[in-house]
């Protein structure tokens, strides 16, 4: 065994002394090389003649550097030989040996240098070969693949530098633990010892005084050896203390030597990433722009197809930048931790890929919701103005009303068509509104998540909200709106009571409408015989307004009925009032 170990030491030693020579010999070279310009070389190759045979050197012109080459090539085939003709006097010796025990050992010596020459062999190989081995590189080629090996491996660097940072504890406790193991010691061995002097030796013969004292003694040496153990575990605890006390740092220090070490590299490491995103997302952006402005933003299947692919590899790139900053600054730590992120994220993600293949068929619009259709979100109709990683939704009707929505929750809609006069939203800020709840009012502030009404000057407020807002059926009075009202006259005007009365309740309402501020609203205004009630002539005053005048509709409704007052007094007409008539029997 001593001599393989030393033909393995020599054969290493020989190796690298060899790699050396060729490292110098390659240096020189460039040197050399960089030294002399190029045409000068050409002059003088060309006015030489060219030789018809390869000049032989001489052994007396050979180089020093080749003479360490061959005479190490040399001395490792020499070697061989020998060893071959050692294993062949062995062998000899095998046959003629009967002893079981002689055949072993030199069984295990032809062994050994059968395996000493497979080494020089090989040796000689990566010596001639410059270092390079066919065989390891077949081996790794055909190495298969070990997961965990190589999980191992990423994860030693974080295991080593945890184990670093807690070594100095570690190792403090381990001296206490021995502090305490050689206390607890010397207190048996003394309680031993005490033991032995209470025992009465003049009794003893002796044969078992000799063995007595052995005994004694054998206990005596135990204490001094533990309390030698303990002096040595004493001092280098007390050296351990005194050496982390010179070295602690303070807060400050820490944070100073993380922020200009492992603090650096995280902030270089997130800055490449941002960089490389971003500059990667503004360059696509602008080039969405150029190819889509003509085409009003719109983007064709291969369109989408390529942003699909541009975003992956924009997020490759992205990652790609953060592991070279960490393999530039050899931070094996923090690239092993950016490893086990990767790796636990894509784990993570991993049952998603159902929903994720459900949105990237919306992204290339071929799912549920299709661009430039509409979808009913929170009750209110949206439209789909663009899909992307963040589709935009906007309501025409309202354009406040805009929403960014990503594509786990966008997939979840259906979206359909909608025809140019389709309802978006029943009215805009600012309208007049009259609910069927009889609230009437201005709209302040529409969301997606209430509706806010009050009084012209914002007084007595109501909130609805949007769902709420949209089931009380409201009307909007400032697209235009019809205020009525009824009237009723005595029953002695019956002969004039279908076209004279009418025509002039109309044109004196009229003419009293058009006096107030709301006059130039007034489109159109009808009188109409209603019905014959029970004790009036009933008619239906019919008044249509444009939506300036949406402000002031109940003031409109009251009108109504005052100017119809009015013209009855010009006219002399009677209002009836409700009669009740009491039967009573007569016996």
């Amino acid at each position: 065994m001593k001599c393989h170990l030393k033909n393995k030491l020599n054969i290493i030693l020989l190796t690298i002394l060899l790699l050396l020579c060729i490292t110098k010999s390659h240096a020189t070279n460039e040197e050399k090389s960089l030294s002399n310009s190029e045409p000068t070389i050409q002059k003088e190759t060309s006015s030489l003649p060219l030789p018809k045979k390869k000049p032989i050197l001489s052994n007396n012109k050979r180089s020093p550097k080749e003479k360490t080459f061959s005479q190490i090539l040399n001395g490792i085939v020499n070697s061989i030989k020998l060893q071959k003709k050692e294993i062949e006097k062995k062998s000899d010796l095998l046959s003629k040996t009967k002893i079981e025990q002689e055949k072993n050992r030199i069984q295990l010596r032809i062994d050994e240098l059968s395996q000493s020459i497979a080494e020089q062999e090989k040796s000689f190989e990566m010596i001639q070969t410059g270092g390079l081995e066919l065989a390891k590189i077949e081996a790794s080629q055909k190495k298969p693949f070990d997961w965990q090996k190589d999980l191992l491996e990423i994860l030693q660097p974080i295991m080593n530098e945890l184990r670093q940072l807690t070594e100095d504890k570690r190792k403090l406790v381990n001296i206490q633990n021995k502090i305490s193991y050689y206390q607890s010691q010397i207190h048996d061995v003394n309680k031993a010892l005490n033991q032995m002097v209470r025992i009465n030796k003049n009794g003893l013969e002796k044969d078992a005084l000799e063995n007595f004292e052995q005994i004694k003694q054998k206990w005596q040496n135990l204490l001094a050896e533990n309390e030698k153990l303990l002096r040595i575990a004493e001092l280098q605890l007390e050296g351990m203390v005194k050496a982390q006390t010179e070295e602690a740092v303070s807060i400050s220090g820490q944070i100073k030597q993380f922020a200009t070490g492992r603090g650096t590299t995280l902030l270089m490491s997130v800055m490449a990433f941002i960089i490389v995103y971003f500059s990667l997302l503004a360059l696509w952006k602008g080039i969405i722009w150029v190819s889509t402005r003509k085409q009003e933003n719109k983007q064709s299947y291969f369109q989408r197809i390529t942003t699909l692919v541009y975003y992956t590899l924009m997020v490759l790139f992205s990652l790609a930048a953060v592991f070279y900053v960490l393999n530039i600054r050899n931070d094996q730590v923090l690239i092993g931790v950016a490893f086990l992120i990767l790796i636990v994220t894509v784990l993570a993600l991993r049952n998603s890929i159902p929903s994720y293949i459900g949105e990237l068929k919306v992204l290339l619009n071929a799912g549920s919701v299709r661009e430039g259709e509409h979808i009913i979100y929170n009750g209110i109709p949206m439209k789909v103005e663009s899909l992307n990683f963040f589709s935009k939704l906007t309501n025409p009707k309202i354009p406040s009303l805009s929403l960014r929505l990503p594509l786990s929750e966008l997939s979840n809609y259906v979206s359909r068509q909608y025809t140019p006069d389709a309802p978006w939203f029943p009215c805009q800020q600012g309208d007049y509104v009259l609910l069927s709840d009889g609230t009437y009012g201005k709209v302040k502030c529409i969301t997606f998540e209430s509706v806010l009404i009050s009084l012209y000057n914002g007084m007595s407020p109501k909130t609805y909200s949007a769902i709420d807002f949209l089931a009380t059926n409201p009307r909007n009075l400032s697209q235009g709106f019809i205020a009525t009202s009824e009237f009723g006259l005595d029953y002695r005007y019956q002969q004039q009571c279908t076209i004279e009365i009418p025509e002039l309740l109309c044109a004196g309402i009229r003419q009293g409408l058009q006096k107030e501020k709301y006059g130039e609203s007034l489109v159109e205004i009808q009188v109409s015989f209603a019905q014959a009630n029970a004790s009036s002539l009933d008619y239906k005053i019919i008044a249509l307004f444009d939506g300036k005048a949406g402000g002031d509709y109940f003031s409109i409704t009251r009108a109504l009925q005052r100017y119809a007052v009015e013209v009855c007094n010009q006219q002399g007409w009677e209002i009836p009032f409700g009669q009740l008539t009491v039967h009573t029997n007569q016996d």
